[in-house]
């Protein structure tokens, strides 16, 4: 055997490179030599693409910078909004962008340096909230003064729901309390409490207690979430929150229209104790009493001062004028009446003697003898109708009978046709020709057996065609 020359390497003289496999070889080189980096980087020139992925460069206090990109189902994992001039920390694999050849980061995860990113991602997230004006005071509603149902959205099995009927129960046991139970903590809590808000809002309580009792901060996340924030503010019914302890505060104690320090504290923010009421009443019914006599004490001595007057004075003249008035009137209106009432009778009087059975009995007689009249009368017209008419139909037939053809056949004359069509001259036949003959009774079918084409044969052909075309 003969060795063989080793095989040229891509890139020799013989044997070169394209384009697009120089850069698709760096692009190998660089993923599987260096592989996914942690880098630190302040970020600049962010653009979040309407396709949903990010692109943007990482640079350092040396002014190197590198292009980033970051694909939409690795950015939906991120909890933070990026922002120009941001530090953040970059889980990347270099390479290199075949079609361009240019060098990149390909980002599969980012967190901010310094500020965690659940506590940045809440900050981004209150701002945003509140350019909406979710958390504006003028959205807010007040709250009823003496609620006769109260709704409750909190754990079934959590202290907070204890803490809120100890509290209504002391302060006001009358109340109507209705439970729309959910999870305050884990994954599925925010699904939990939204679900509990609406269903709870649609039954229509006339205040809603969202509460929870206390834990460390991150128990309280759902209480962030944007979900449950927008729920909350979405109420139709006013929401009182009482989250935690005092010291906590969440994006939806901001959205609610009250803010409790605690679910204690909750409830007796939407009751006043009983006592409390009873004094308040006792209160305003001293003022209602106060108020009263005053108004009674002005109004008795502004009837004094009135008695005094010379326009009371002149009172009891009036009231005599006003009298004679209306006796004047009173007698006028009893006039009236009884003329309306005496045609009234008139008018009565006369329908009476109309509706009476002999006047009934002689209208009917009456309307009976023009009816035998006007029968009469139609005979006599009909009868003239008819026999007009029969005399113009026997004038017509007359006619008819003069003009008919038949009237002709009838004085000894016969009709010849030959294919069809009146032979009027003699002439147009030849011996042999089938014609049929037309006789004032019946008709004949002959052959010509000879054509004598004279001058009588054609006037007496001529009369007897003046004949059928006058008929």
């Amino acid at each position: 055997m003969t060795d063989r020359p080793p095989p040229e390497r891509p890139g020799s003289r013989t044997r070169p490179l394209t384009v697009s496999e120089l850069n698709e070889g760096a692009d190998a080189l660089l993923r599987e030599g260096l592989g996914p980096l942690w880098i630190v980087g302040e970020i600049g020139r962010f653009v979040a693409h309407r396709s949903g992925h990010w692109y943007f460069q990482l640079r350092d206090a040396e002014r190197a910078t590198v292009s980033c990109a970051m694909f939409r189902g690795r950015n939906a994992r991120v909890r933070f909004r990026p922002e120009d001039g941001m530090e953040v920390l970059a889980l990347a694999t270099p390479g290199v962008y075949v079609p361009s050849g240019r060098y990149q980061l390909i980002v599969e995860a980012l967190e901010p340096r310094g500020a965690g990113a659940a506590a940045l991602a809440l900050e981004q997230l209150r701002r945003r909230l509140a350019a909406e004006g979710l958390f504006d005071e003028a959205r807010k509603k007040p709250l009823p003064h003496v609620p006769s149902t109260i709704g409750v959205v909190t754990s079934r099995d959590g202290a907070a729901l204890r803490d809120v009927l100890r509290v209504l129960r002391r302060r006001f046991p009358g109340v109507r309390v209705v439970l729309s139970a959910a999870a305050v903590q884990g994954e599925r809590a925010p699904e939990d409490l939204v679900a509990a808000l609406f269903a709870l809002d649609a039954f229509g309580p006339d205040v809603i207690l969202l509460v929870r009792g206390g834990g460390a901060r991150e128990d309280l996340a759902a209480f962030d979430d944007e979900r449950v924030v927008r729920a909350v503010a979405m109420c139709r019914t006013p929401v009182v929150t009482g989250i935690g302890h005092e010291i906590d505060l969440t994006l939806a104690d901001l959205a609610a229209d009250r803010r409790a320090a605690t679910p204690s504290a909750a409830a007796e923010i939407v009751v006043r104790g009983r006592a409390e009421l009873l004094d308040m009443l006792a209160g305003l019914r001293t003022r209602l009493e106060r108020a009263m006599r005053a108004v009674l004490a002005r109004d008795r001595l502004r009837l004094a001062r009135a008695a005094g007057s010379a326009g009371v004075r002149r009172v009891p003249r009036l009231v005599d004028r006003r009298r004679l008035q209306l006796a004047e009137l009173s007698t006028a209106l009893a006039e009236a009446i009884g003329a309306r009432l005496r045609g009234s009778r008139r008018a009565v009087a006369d329908l009476a003697a109309r509706l009476h059975p002999d006047g009934q009995r002689r209208r009917i007689d009456a309307r009976r003898q023009r009816v035998r009249q006007a029968r009469v009368a139609l005979a006599g017209s009909i009868r003239r109708v008819l026999e007009r008419e029969r005399a113009l139909v026997a004038r017509q037939r007359a006619r008819l009978d003069a003009l008919s053809p038949l009237a002709v056949l009838g004085r000894g004359y016969a009709l010849v046709r030959h294919r069809g069509r009146v032979v009027r001259d003699a002439a147009r036949l030849a011996p042999g020709d089938r014609i049929d003959v037309t006789l004032a009774r019946g008709a004949l079918a002959a052959d010509v057996a000879e054509v004598r084409a004279d001058d009588a044969g054609r006037r007496a052909g001529r009369e007897c065609g003046d004949d059928h075309g006058r008929n």
